[in-house]
């Protein structure tokens, strides 16, 4: 007796094949059609009736592109660097980083072409003639006691340079009438400010020194009040 599914040879009452194992008993749905099967063995092959196997198309090459060559066996599949590692082999190879701008020091001031503070009306005079900066007038107005007040505004400068400035500017100022010319600088940015920022120059006429009467100068630089500012008084 012949199997029905595998073909194999069983005794004529045999209820599973000895090949396949399956029940003899139901006949198959779709009986196939196998090779004679080998004496001792299971039939070799595909059955004649099975479906065929489907293969894919290998897609046409474009016209004019040439083929790859086909890769060793032998030759390893290189992994992909990752996206982290390039950047950092970027950043360390030769594409480097814009250094950070650093501004320019500032220009050392001049120095003055005398002591400063001055200790005459002498050595204040050589600071006029070689520092003394333009101004323009701000305000300018007399007060209760007849004190005169007027404010200038020029660049920022060195303390010996504002001191020359305003020294200058009191003798364009000048009033007989008034017993005190006071002299405020300011920054040309600041001219709205009410107190000076640039030196101020107080001068005030017929002042008592002791047994004598003469003229007092009191300067300050910068605010008066900032860490490189200067004062000085002289008399005259």
């Amino acid at each position: 007796m012949r199997c029905p599914y595998c073909g194999g040879l069983n005794q004529e009452r045999a209820t599973f094949c000895t090949s396949c194992g399956r029940d003899l008993t139901r006949p198959p749905r779709q009986q196939a059609t196998y090779p004679p099967a080998r004496p001792g063995g299971a039939p070799q092959g595909r059955p004649v009736n099975a479906p065929p196997v489907y293969r894919a198309p290998t897609p046409p090459a474009p016209q004019g592109a040439v083929p790859a060559p086909p890769r060793p066996a032998s030759q390893p599949v290189q992994a992909q660097q990752p996206l982290a590692n390039r950047r950092q082999a970027v950043s360390a190879g030769t594409v480097q980083a814009p250094a950070p701008l650093v501004p320019p020091p500032p220009a050392p001031e001049p120095e003055p072409p005398g002591p400063f503070p001055p200790k005459t009306l002498e050595q204040f005079q050589q600071l006029l003639e070689a520092g003394a900066q333009h101004y323009t007038v701000v305000e300018s107005r007399v007060g209760d006691g007849r004190r005169k007040l007027v404010r200038i505004a020029y660049p920022h400068c060195a303390g010996w340079q504002q001191a020359a400035t305003l020294l200058k500017a009191l003798r364009e100022q000048q009033d007989a009438q008034c017993n005190a010319i006071i002299i405020q600088g300011v920054l040309p940015q600041q001219q709205d400010v009410y107190a000076f920022t640039n030196g101020q120059l107080q001068f005030e006429r017929n002042v008592r020194l002791g047994g004598q009467v003469g003229n007092r100068y009191v300067v300050e630089t910068e605010d008066g009040f900032a860490s490189n500012a200067t004062r000085f008084v002289l008399n005259e």
